[in-house]
């Protein structure tokens, strides 16, 4: 058990560099881009919150192919289509139960599904803070009256 917490936990570790990085190289972006003026109008903000949840989407989805190599590599699960299906629902929290680690493996499971919890919940932080940074540019930026 205690094998299985240690490879959880560098499961762990690795998610949380890969998803920092991802979202570090956003928000420098994002501030080189909007120091000082935000986008105007409709579509630029819809272009940049898209190219941002895109860039998140693809981060967790590397995240989950972490997961899920790992699964087919020690042999947990089948092949790596079974592996990442069964990754893609567990990071998620959707948890279908049709597929299942054997007995052994389950911690792992486990972290990995509070692992994706967190990750989302990291993401959804970041768009927040991004959203409410524009939010005062735009509103610093307008003439007082």
């Amino acid at each position: 058990m205690l094998l299985r917490f240690i490879q959880g936990a560098m499961l762990l570790g690795l998610t949380v560099a890969i998803h920092v990085a991802a979202l570090s190289a956003m928000l420098q972006i994002f501030q080189k881009r909007y120091h000082e003026k935000p986008p105007v109008g409709f579509i630029a903000y819809s272009c940049l919150l898209t190219g941002m949840a895109a860039v998140t989407v693809l981060a967790h989805l590397f995240e989950i192919a972490l997961w899920a190599a790992f699964y087919t590599w020690k042999e947990a699960l089948p092949d790596l289509e079974t592996s990442f299906y069964f990754s893609s629902v567990t990071y998620s929290t959707i948890g279908y139960g049709d597929i299942v680690l054997p007995q052994p493996w389950r911690l792992v499971g486990a972290m990995e599904g509070l692992t994706g919890i967190l990750m989302c919940g990291l993401s959804g932080a970041f768009f927040f803070a991004v959203i409410s940074r524009l939010y005062a540019l735009s509103h610093t930026s307008e003439p007082q009256h």
